[in-house]
């Protein structure tokens, strides 16, 4: 060890005495210039235990009571996983922090949770020595947290996923698989498939005329089944609230949705007097003697009155349908009518219903009315009429109860005014005090 001789010629100290010299001497060792030098540290004040600590020597070294570099284990800058062989994530068992950080490399062949996204790999074990580790793949991407583990260091658990409270995959799971609900503005239906599923409620007619692509002009509920995906298949559901209506539409995988289909049933279909099903609104069944309304035709004040054998009046009604068929005569097995009709829309409204037999016209060679012989419905038997029906009128918006002229400029003057009754005092620009 190389030394500096200091020489004293002070006594009483404590240092060795050389007597070649006749002096007191002591050593210094001296830290640098010197070739060969290799120092004592412990022997150095205020040197510390780590100053003599040994570095890890790679990211893989886990001595016990090394020193951490900056960058071993991914603390401080954390590793690519690709540089440490860990292409697939079934190979990352050394506990450290990793990151990827490009887009192909994250695949489901390589056991990520996800494909496609950038994010970092927490890899974890627990005390003693053993062959379990977790895994956590946060992505920086989507802002999914995943988990996963294993005993053995070859079998991996398959990836779970942490649910946020606040997103829209947990307001399905607690809304039976649906998105929470939430209004309908005038939006496109068809804009909303990369949301999920949800169920939403139109309100109001002008909306859905605005949106451009729901069934009809009116209050309804929108049911949309899809799998967060504007290209996979996707088919929405429409239940009317101010409308009978109630449909569907669908398209396939990078398809265009078809045309909304309406599902028929008792409350837009009726049976008429042959067995037949038709679309129906509101329906009047006129039998022999009295009426029967269907639920639509509830809506409406009809009353019924009877004039003579085959002759019949319905008033109050708003009239034919102005679409479709509005009379169906019932009919025999061979599909011959079982009475003639003569109908027609009186100037006040009414709809008059007459009924004959039926005689055989050789000039226009046809059967027609015989007007001469006026004969009622026959018994278990009706016919169907079917009404025009008017859209439900959509619920206003309240108003505000204040007066667009009320502008008060004292709050409590303003209260005292409005619980009055008195009008406010008009708003003055001048800053003079009264």
């Amino acid at each position: 060890m190389a030394n500096l001789l200091f020489k004293f010629s002070w006594d009483h100290r404590p240092f060795p005495y050389n007597a070649a010299e006749g002096k007191r001497q002591f050593m210094l060792p001296f830290a640098s210039g010197i070739p060969n030098l290799n120092p004592q540290l412990s022997q150095v004040q205020g040197a510390g235990t780590a100053a003599a600590g040994t570095l890890t020597t790679s990211y893989l070294d886990d001595t016990v009571g090394r020193v951490l570099r900056v960058g071993d284990f991914g603390l401080g800058k954390p590793l690519r996983n690709t540089d440490v062989g860990g292409a697939d994530l079934n190979n990352m068992t050394t506990v450290g922090f990793y990151g990827n950080d490009t887009f192909a490399s994250a695949t489901l062949a390589l056991n990520f949770p996800e494909a496609g996204v950038v994010g970092t790999l927490l890899v974890l074990n627990i005390a003693g020595s053993n062959n379990y580790r977790n895994q956590i793949y946060i992505s920086a991407s989507s802002g999914r947290i995943w988990y996963r583990s294993t005993a053995d260091l070859a079998t991996w658990t398959a990836w779970k996923r942490l649910v946020d409270a606040s997103s829209a995959d947990y307001q399905r799971l607690i809304n039976n698989g649906f998105a929470a609900n939430f209004p309908l503005s005038n939006t496109p239906l068809s804009t909303l498939d990369a949301r999920g599923s949800f169920i939403g409620l139109q309100s109001t007619g002008a909306n859905a005329s605005a949106a451009g692509d729901y069934p009809g002009i009116f209050a309804q509920y929108i049911l949309g089944l899809n799998i967060t995906s504007a290209t996979e298949h996707a088919a929405q559901i429409s239940v009317g609230t101010s409308s009978a209506y109630f449909g569907f539409r669908r398209h396939s995988y990078q398809g265009e949705y078809s045309p909304w289909y309406a599902l028929r049933g008792e409350h837009n279909t009726t049976v008429d007097g042959s067995g037949f099903i038709k679309a129906a609104s509101p329906v009047v069944k006129l039998f022999s003697d009295y009426i029967e309304l269907n639920t639509d035709a509830e809506k409406q004040p009809i009353t019924f009155e009877k004039h003579g054998i085959g002759d019949y009046l319905i008033k109050g009604s708003l009239g034919f349908a102005q679409e479709g068929w509005y009379v169906e005569v019932p009919k025999d097995a061979n599909g011959n009518t079982v009475v003639a009709v003569v109908y027609e829309t009186l100037e006040n409204g009414d709809i008059s219903i007459k009924t004959y037999k039926r005689k055989f016209d050789i000039e226009l060679a046809a059967i027609v009315a015989d007007l001469e012989n006026p004969m009622d419905i026959p018994f278990s038997r009706w016919i169907d009429i079917r009404l025009h029906e008017e859209p439900e009128p959509e619920p206003e918006e309240p108003l505000s109860e204040t007066p667009v002229e009320f502008q008060p400029t004292n709050l409590a003057q303003a209260v005292a005014d409005a619980m009055a009754g008195v009008e406010s005092p008009e708003v003055s620009n001048s800053d003079e005090i009264k």
